[in-house]
């Protein structure tokens, strides 16, 4: 069947198994490369999100920003402090909140993670001339504003902040500051 003669519907269904095809392929490239690393999904991100910041975190800040529940992130940090990759501390204001920071092996491994996963990334889409290149960056930026209008709630310009931040947080050398979109960053901590 020619798919430009489908339904407006039938394409848009397409395109959503088309996008969700394409997730399942990289995380599961995702999960084999942490694998490697001796991580787990839910390990990585809550570290990746410890590196995003400059100050140390509140544990309610890692199960708001990863949708697990306490007990769960409980576990997750466990693991990464027994490797050394995070460490804990009281907070000094409130002694019953305990606070959370990557350590500088912590650090190191979301880097050589982030540079793995690149490197896959360059190499895969090598092909790509520079106009189809810059297509595929606008068509990804158009949906990553769909999706955070869709399942995030935000406003026109709250969604283009979000944008702008994720986009400069890319550009950032140094991932020791503040500035991920979503729960973390907005957090008062």
């Amino acid at each position: 069947m020619c798919l430009d003669s489908l339904s407006r519907s039938d394409r848009l269904r397409q395109i959503s198994a088309t996008f969700t095809l394409l997730m399942w392929i990289a995380m599961r490239r995702f999960w084999q490369l942490l694998q490697a690393f001796n991580l787990t999904p839910a390990q990585f991100m809550a570290l990746f999100t410890l590196t995003r910041s400059a100050r140390p975190r509140p544990m309610s800040d890692l199960t708001s920003a990863s949708l697990h529940n306490a007990p769960t992130m409980t576990g997750i940090i466990d693991r990464l402090e027994k490797v050394g990759l995070v460490e804990r501390s009281r907070s000094d204001s409130d002694r019953r909140v305990v606070l959370v920071q990557a350590t500088p092996a912590g650090y190191e491994m979301v880097r050589q993670v982030q540079e793995k996963l690149l490197d896959d990334d360059v190499a895969g889409c090598a092909a790509l001339t520079d106009a189809e290149l810059a297509e595929t960056e606008q068509l990804f930026r158009d949906i990553f504003r769909l999706h955070l209008k869709r399942f995030h709630m935000f406003h026109d310009a709250d969604v283009e902040e979000a944008i702008r931040a994720w986009e400069r947080s890319l550009c950032d050398p140094d991932p020791q500051r503040d500035g991920m979109p979503g729960p973390v960053a907005e957090s008062a901590g």
